[in-house]
């Protein structure tokens, strides 16, 4: 795919984070050259460490054929002892850096990427738990010749009964345009040639308000100068069950305002919108139901009101299921997500003005 609009994806910072510190393990500077790195960020979750150095140390690879960077993103908590007491015990070829500030995920993923050896470099989350056959299918979808390959994501089976319906996970079931770093991988020669993480765009990384989007540029910007994209169901990724609150949820609706500057940047995202101008289907339908409440206020006639149904039905089916079943409990998270979708819609009109590119 070598047409459509660069991505911006290849500015730096000229004040990037410095290492002030770094752990090997025994074993990071045997043997030759590994075919592939496992490489993850992580800011202020010492307690999810053990559990993803075990997921990346268990991999069913030789174990010169793999090497592991870890990268303490500025953490100003116990996640640099812990990380360095983990790495330095570590039986895998494994290499801990730390980041003197935190400056956003994509100096951090840029930093690790610096210290790896391997020709392919596989990404993962803090908050993820990589399965066994992970580098394994990662580096079978490189040798169809991608240069960046997405793997499956699905919620960790402990944790997803119990959660709540503000509570936060990732399903990547089949390709997207997102590329989300919970689970992607890049060939080293496409990551440098695409200018890695975009550091510095005002879309992705905000004064105000966290990271959004740079994976999808990074992606778009690989494919845009030549290279090509796989989908690897078999490279599974399980991505933990975050607790979270009617207030980050709502956080994460506003975040929507970034999105069609997001879809400007990259006609891969703009392509996956529902009909070109709609988020999915449910935004679809919330956003005929507006049209059908404001025609009967408008008109005085009850009938614009059936435009309403199809939001209704998906959305209550949806709170009852939250809600285990129950009518009365349902009711108080139907109102609290009517107010979600009111807000993601206003965060989207503005992010059409202002970046000139109308998703609703």
């Amino acid at each position: 795919m070598g047409d459509g609009p660069a991505c911006h994806g290849v500015s730096h910072s000229s004040e990037r984070p410095a290492v002030v510190d770094t752990a090997r393990s025994a074993s990071w500077a045997r043997g030759g050259v590994p075919t592939i790195a496992g490489l993850v960020t992580t800011y202020g979750r010492s307690a999810f460490l053990p559990g993803l150095v075990e997921a990346l140390e268990g991999q069913d690879l030789d174990a010169d054929a793999f090497e592991l960077v870890l990268v303490d993103n500025g953490s100003n908590d116990d996640t640099w002892p812990a990380l360095a007491a983990l790495v330095t015990a570590s039986p895998a070829r494994a290499l801990a850096i730390r980041l003197d500030r935190n400056a956003g995920p994509a100096p951090g993923r840029n930093a690790g990427a610096a210290s790896v050896r391997a020709p392919l470099i596989a990404i993962t989350d803090d908050d993820c738990l990589p399965t066994p056959g992970w580098l394994r299918h990662v580096r079978l979808a490189f040798a169809g010749g991608a240069d960046v390959v997405q793997g499956a994501v699905h919620a960790d089976p402990d944790g997803i009964d119990s959660m709540g319906p503000w509570d936060h996970t990732i399903w990547v079931t089949n390709p997207t345009p997102f590329f989300e770093t919970c689970n992607v991988s890049y060939r080293r020669s496409a990551f440098d040639r695409a200018g890695g993480f975009d550091e510095d765009d005002p879309l992705l990384h905000p004064p105000s308000g966290r990271a959004f989007g740079e994976d999808a540029c990074l992606a778009w910007e690989v494919q845009r100068t030549g290279g090509s994209a796989a989908f690897a169901p078999r490279a599974l990724v399980y991505h933990r069950c975050i607790p979270g609150t009617y207030e980050r949820w709502l956080a994460d609706q506003r975040q929507l305002e970034r999105f069609p500057g997001l879809a400007r940047r990259s006609p891969l995202v703009a392509r996956w919108l529902y009909l070109g101008v709609f988020l999915d289907r449910r935004s679809a339908t919330f956003d005929l139901a507006l049209a059908g409440v404001s025609m009967a206020a408008l008109t005085r006639r009850r009938w614009p009101l059936l435009a309403v149904w199809p939001w209704l039905r998906s959305r209550w089916a949806y709170s009852r299921y939250r809600a285990g079943g129950s009518r009365r409990a349902a009711l108080p998270l139907l109102l609290r997500l009517t107010r979600s979708d009111l807000l993601a819609f206003g965060a989207m009109a503005r992010g059409s003005v202002r970046y000139r590119r109308l998703l609703i």
